[in-house]
């Protein structure tokens, strides 16, 4: 048999087996295109722009793997012959050489071919035997003389009949490969033509082969998987189920440069520890530096796609090649197929996926973070409780159902952009049902909005069931899904170019910026600075019982506010989040929403001494509370370019209490209050005014029955305001430490800026 001591595949294997966490990671080069497309496999000289000849394509398989890089070279049967069996091309290197064990007909490429618009069937026109020796019939001493590993593929269409002939052929096929010592992994493509209906493609693909390899024992087991990455949960979700199972990747169709380092990256994070890529190496500008630079992604020599994307940008410049694309083209996602004939695509922004159009308009603001679809059941009058309606074998007869866009993202996003501002929106979707619809919302108001959403294939949406019986406080049940797997690298930086502010909501519902700490908040918010927006931070309430109400949110914040310049959570959130057991006393009181002027003064001190620049603390139906660094430097360094009379933020202490309405429904009125705001400031409001704005959009939104708010508009509050909108009473203790402002606000005792010294802005 073969030899494998001298070959990383099986060193690496070994290593990873034996800790799944180690960081190793294979590479293959899939050169076995040939056995798929035919003539137009070898790609096109780049010179001539004629397809290659098979011996052009044979030289390039030579240089790739004499550069040693790599760890599996995968070749059809014939090229095997040439250089394996023939040239013994592999005999003294590292690489291992493989074939393309079987050919589905969803690889039958031919120009002019529609077989693979066709559900998948299986077909094999390479023999083992051949692969191992030469000839159909190999003595046991000639099996070493060629490839002993190959890639077998298996295409699932949700069809009884079709299925099972595929299994019946991959079980010949193992039980073939168990008695002759050929060693194989496991290609799993998306349904190319499923017969029947599947609503979740990586969930399916998953039980498929979690429930195809029970059946096999050890000795005829792939040695590794290759597959579509439908996004960090179904990978995740496949990995962390079977230690033994090593989980990799396919390339898909060629993008940009930035497709392939950022999808390696990605993959790697979230467990696979091997990357198979044939288009994207083939149809690079220089094959060899590419690779070089897959490698670096691999061994963690870089970590972060778009690094990788500029270095090899610098050593095609250094080989004197022209890139096929300018560096900032190159660094953008885009939409491509994953496999050869199924229709699953890249995870990929809203705006990669439009045609281009007309230069638009740079936002104003960016919102990023949390979004979800909320359903909002509507309760009989009568209904006193949600716990009334919930009897274990009872039916309970409710209203319709409201679908409307709810988190961060959807509610200060929209709310912003029906005030008027340019706004463009950052966060994840699943393509589910729930994730098409909340798109569909997003691009019916404005198709600008989604530009730098999200959609990744094979997740799920996240979801709220929003339970608010009427003059009853809201309760929720959530399902956080793609949210969970939103990341810091999943920010377009070069879409907040010319932005005032990018405001950032909910990081305790989202685990990637919880659950290291703060350490990629953090980053994310220095990374946003240097682009030059005000930054903005929301939070929210973790569940307390839950992973993220466990970890040390002081330390959390302490790591973060440093790089925020406005910070605007509720109080009851910041309580939670500095002294957990105080806060904890107070809910057993029943007195977490009671404060008095020391309470919030004191907590503002906190934060700021943190290193927040702007304290906002939502009350509730009480207002807000704003309290400011007396560092002007903080100051002037936190907001956007251009923002005029500066000094007006610095050393202050405000109140504003709420305007007077009838409540009809409080769902979202906190992100819609901070959307006031950051509309304010967005038009160069000073605070009083920027707080006047904020409580008034709050309330609007408050006394709409429709969850949309769409009359919400800065001109129809300032009208209202005109004609005497009355504000609600502060409460007697506060008159002691505050004094009646300009704009409705009330001044505390600590607010160091004279109503003359305050020029009014025009909003």
């Amino acid at each position: 048999m073969p030899d494998h001591a001298n070959k990383t595949l099986d060193e690496k294997l070994t290593r990873i087996l034996d800790d799944p966490s180690c960081d190793e990671f294979l590479l293959a080069d899939a050169k076995d295109a040939d056995m798929a497309f035919g003539i137009a496999a070898p790609g096109k000289n780049l010179e001539s722009k004629q397809f290659r000849s098979l011996q052009e394509y044979r030289d390039i398989i030579r240089q790739n793997t004499q550069q040693g890089l790599i760890d599996i070279m995968l070749m059809s049967a014939s090229t095997n012959e040439v250089l394996t069996l023939n040239e013994r091309l592999f005999d003294q290197s590292r690489v291992t050489p493989a074939i393309r064990a079987n050919d589905t007909t969803d690889i039958w490429l031919a120009r002019g071919g529609i077989y693979s618009e066709q559900p998948s069937r299986p077909f094999r026109s390479a023999s083992i035997d051949h692969a191992m020796c030469g000839k159909a019939d190999c003595q046991r001493e000639e099996r070493q003389l060629g490839a002993d590993l190959g890639l077998y593929s298996i295409t699932f269409n949700n069809d009884t009949v079709l299925d099972a002939q595929a299994l019946s052929a991959y079980r010949e096929f193992c039980l073939e490969a168990e008695r002759k010592g050929f060693r194989h992994f496991l290609e799993i493509f998306d349904p190319n033509c499923p017969v029947n209906p599947i609503a979740d493609v990586g969930s399916f693909v998953n039980d498929h082969i979690v429930r195809a390899l029970a059946g096999v024992t050890e000795r005829g087991r792939p040695l590794f998987l290759k597959m579509v990455y439908h996004g960090a949960a179904s990978l995740e979700e496949l990995v962390s189920y079977d230690s033994s199972l090593v989980v990799g990747i396919l390339g898909g169709s060629s993008g940009t440069t930035y497709d392939a380092f950022q999808q390696l990256w990605e993959a790697k994070k979230y467990g696979a520890r091997v990357a198979l890529y044939g288009r994207m190496i083939n149809n690079s500008e220089h094959q060899l530096t590419f690779i070089k630079h897959l490698r670096y992604l691999a061994d963690g020599q870089f970590t972060d796609a778009a690094e990788a994307v500029r270095s090899y940008h610098n050593d095609l410049a250094g080989l004197g090649i022209r890139p096929f694309r300018t560096l900032e083209e190159d660094l953008h996602a885009t939409n491509r197929y994953f496999d050869y004939s199924s229709k699953t695509t890249s995870a990929v922004s809203g705006r990669e996926s439009q045609e281009k159009g007309p230069e638009r308009p740079r936002p104003e603001v960016v919102v990023a973070g949390h979004i979800c679809l909320d359903i909002i059941p509507e309760f009989p009058q009568e209904t006193v409780s949600a716990n009334t309606l919930i009897e274990p074998g009872k039916l309970k007869v409710i209203g319709p159902a409201a679908h409307v866009t709810g988190g961060c993202v959807a509610n200060v996003g929209l709310t912003l952009h029906q005030l008027g501002v340019r706004t463009s929106l950052m966060g994840k979707i699943g393509d589910d049902s729930f994730g098409n619809e909340i798109l569909n919302i997003l691009q019916n108001t404005s198709s600008d909005l989604a530009d730098g959403m999200i959609v990744a294939p094979g997740e799920h949406a996240s979801y709220s069931i929003v339970i608010m019986p009427s003059g009853v406080d809201r309760s929720f049940l959530h399902f956080p899904a793609a949210n969970d797997t939103f990341s810091a690298e999943d920010i377009q930086l070069e879409l907040l170019k010319g932005a005032k502010l990018f405001h950032f909501g909910y990081p305790p519902l989202m685990q990637r910026f919880w659950e290291d700490g703060g350490t990629a908040m953090a980053r994310l918010f220095r990374s946003v600075k240097e682009q030059g927006p005000m930054t903005s931070l929301d939070m929210a309430m973790p569940d307390p019982t839950a992973p993220a109400g466990e970890i040390n949110w002081s330390a959390w914040l302490e790591r973060v506010l440093p790089h925020v310049a406005l910070f605007m959570p509720s109080l009851e959130e910041v309580l939670f989040m500095l002294d957990p057991t105080r806060h904890h006393e107070l809910a057993e009181a029943g007195q977490v929403d009671t404060f008095d002027h020391d309470l919030l003064s004191q907590t503002a001190d906190r934060l700021i001494s943190l290193g927040a620049g702007i304290v906002v603390l939502k009350l509730g139906s009480h207002g807000l509370y704003l309290k400011s660094s007396s560092d002007a430097e903080r100051i002037t360094h936190g907001f956007y370019d251009g923002k005029r009379d500066l000094a007006e933020w610095v050393a202050r202490e405000l109140y504003a209490p709420c305007f007077e309405v009838e409540v009809a429904s409080t769902n979202g009125a906190g992100d819609r209050t901070i959307a006031g705001f950051l509309a304010a400031i967005s038009r160069d409001a000073n605070p009083g005014e920027a707080l006047e704005k904020a409580v008034a959009v709050g309330a609007m939104s408050v006394e709409a029955s429709d969850p949309v708010v769409e009359a919400i508009s800065l001109e129809a509050i300032d009208k209202r305001i005109s004609r005497g909108w009355k504000r609600r009473q502060i409460e007697s203790h506060l008159t002691e430490k505050f004094t009646r402002g300009e704009s409705g606000c009330w001044r505390g005792k600590q607010d160091q800026v004279a109503e003359t010294e305050m020029p009014s802005a025009t909003v």
